[in-house]
């Protein structure tokens, strides 16, 4: 199983944070590693919702938030994907740092094929998913910093 964490400082008060962090189906507009996103549950951002992430090369995530904190932060696990991950955890906490914030992030992670799947960690997967986080995060701040978005509004999958 590997694991990564990684904080960054973001100029804007925790509650302009939460805002955008906890818009859920709104992921594409500050993760670069995400084209389009949106809500799949019927009920509003919070415990429970679940939502779609469409990665560029035509694959998915699908996922659900889990130990929602209103204004602090939540966990979103990973429930289906086209990439090889068997069980996926990022725990998102927001603190205030005086007029600042700081985010912080922990992901968990299990790939597929046992063992195998242990050397392909090793050998590339670790370093993904950690520039994976790390862009998240810079993607985040600027975000939330100057209201850029990464990625340009797409058209919903049919």
């Amino acid at each position: 199983m590997g694991s990564y964490s990684a904080n960054v400082t973001v100029n804007a008060p925790a509650g302009q944070v939460w805002g955008i962090l906890s818009d859920l189906g709104s992921i594409y507009k500050w993760n670069p590693g995400i084209t389009h996103s949106r809500l799949t549950s019927d009920t509003p951002p919070g415990e429970d919702a679940t939502r779609q992430c469409d990665l560029p090369n035509g694959g998915f995530l699908r996922e659900r938030a889990f130990n929602w904190r209103d204004g602090e932060g939540y966990t979103i696990e990973v429930y289906e994907s086209t990439l090889p991950m068997e069980k996926s955890e990022v725990d998102f906490r927001i603190t205030p740092h005086g007029e600042s914030s700081v985010v912080a992030l922990m992901i968990d992670y299990k790939l597929k094929f046992g063992p195998i799947g242990a050397i392909m960690d090793v050998i590339f997967a670790r370093r993904q998913v950690s520039n994976g986080m790390d862009n998240l995060l810079t993607g985040l701040k600027n975000h939330v910093e100057t209201g850029a978005t990464v990625n340009e509004p797409a058209a919903s999958p049919a």
